[in-house]
């Protein structure tokens, strides 16, 4: 609907798995709106080597393999893995963390909200969007709209008062748009972009307990314990820790909270994500795409682009379009190809508008801070190169 305005596997888990420190949210559905202090292996913005790819491909079909399941996925050794996912994991390049799946578990609905801004005020809405908790992802674009959040909501009331008390309420904004998912085709928990082998990224799913795509059924939901909670809190921000850690975080045995842990996982309840930005593992275009499709052929396309590598997320979604999603991609020119040889090859595909991010405000729950202009010094004394 629009709005025109008035003047959010564990692997082998017996085995010890790398372990950073983080504090526990207050609630397992808050995000943790902590600043991440770098963007890269090594903190300048510069992408990752090869090999931190290809790791990162590995950590994204599976965010809790362990060293030596990484190591024989890439072709290394478990000492050369060792010393590199603790350095991905410090640098703020790569997190992983544990989500409750508040669809799974019904306490929480999405749905995409974009937004036209006065262009002095676009950036202000972007930033104090990303404070709010509801917000999971935030980025400012350049096309028809001016910023794109992903919003979650408890209920009808809580929607009513996001969408027409707190976001009439920003300062700047000229029209709202909104589309709620109703159903999803693929997540960033099932990104896999094309770092590793098709059989490789198979292998290592393979080997995980929780559901990493949006075709496995999910049970009927149960109540959550308290002591679930303080496990999908404390995975939230640390999604490798290994069970003797997250036990003692959680006043629990190790074997109480594995089996808990690993339950939640099978039923749906909790998965594992590994976020990076796209920019980091050679993907220098990101945007958001907006469609109309016939409706008798939605599941058809919704399908078609979940299989590709360039798509991160792609749902169905009720208001003016119904298939909504994010992509990257290298360069403007495989960009024009996904438009012209994938998106406009859909059947039933009646309207596409794609609008490129220029900023990433907040990505899974983490605001991130802006890159430094073009031959300024970030905080290590490296210029920033050209944009």
């Amino acid at each position: 609907m629009r709005h025109p305005l008035p003047p959010r596997t564990v692997g082998p888990v017996g085995e010890s798995l790398p372990e950073t420190r983080g504090r526990l949210s207050r609630c397992p559905c808050e995000m943790q709106d902590t600043r991440m202090q770098n963007l890269s292996a090594d903190g300048n913005g510069r992408s990752l080597d090869e090999l931190d790819r290809q790791i990162v491909g590995a950590l994204l079909a599976h965010p809790r393999a362990t060293h030596a399941q990484i190591g024989e996925a890439v072709f290394t050794s478990e000492a050369t893995v060792s010393r590199r996912v603790p350095r991905l994991l410090r640098s703020g390049a790569v997190r992983i963390i544990g989500v409750m799946d508040g669809e799974a578990t019904r306490r929480a609905r999405s749905l995409f909200v974009r937004l036209r801004c006065r262009p002095d005020a676009a950036g202000r809405s972007a930033e104090h969007l990303a404070r709010w908790q509801e917000c999971g992802s935030v980025k400012l674009l350049t096309g028809s709209v001016d910023c794109v959040a992903e919003v979650s909501y408890t209920s009808n009331e809580h929607l009513l008062q996001l969408m027409f008390e707190q976001l009439p309420g920003l300062d700047g904004v000229l029209a709202i748009w909104s589309n709620q998912v109703i159903r999803r085709f693929c997540t960033p928990h099932n990104w896999s972009p094309s770092l590793l082998p098709a059989d490789v990224v198979d292998e290592l799913r393979a080997q995980r307990t929780d559901h990493w795509n949006e075709q496995t059924p999910v049970e009927t939901p149960s109540r959550l314990s308290r002591l679930d909670e303080l496990i999908i809190a404390s995975l939230a921000t640390d999604g490798r820790q290994g069970w003797q850690q997250l036990a003692e975080r959680c006043g629990a045995s190790p074997a109480t909270v594995r089996r808990r842990a690993e339950a939640m996982m099978a039923a749906g309840f909790l998965r594992m994500r590994t976020v990076v930005e796209p920019s980091l593992v050679g993907l220098a275009v990101n945007a958001f795409v907006t469609l109309s499709v016939n409706p008798t052929q939605l599941g058809q396309a919704g399908e078609l682009l979940a299989a590709h590598p360039a798509v991160l997320m792609i749902s169905a979604t009720t208001g003016d379009r119904n298939l909504c999603g994010e992509i990257a991609l290298e360069s403007d020119a495989a960009l024009y190809e996904f438009l012209s040889g994938t998106i406009g090859q859909l059947p039933g595909l009646q309207h596409a508008d794609v609008a490129v991010a220029l900023r990433s405000v907040k990505r899974a729950g983490m605001i991130l801070p802006p890159a430094p202009p073009a031959g300024e010094t970030n905080r290590r004394g490296v210029a920033a190169p050209p944009r």
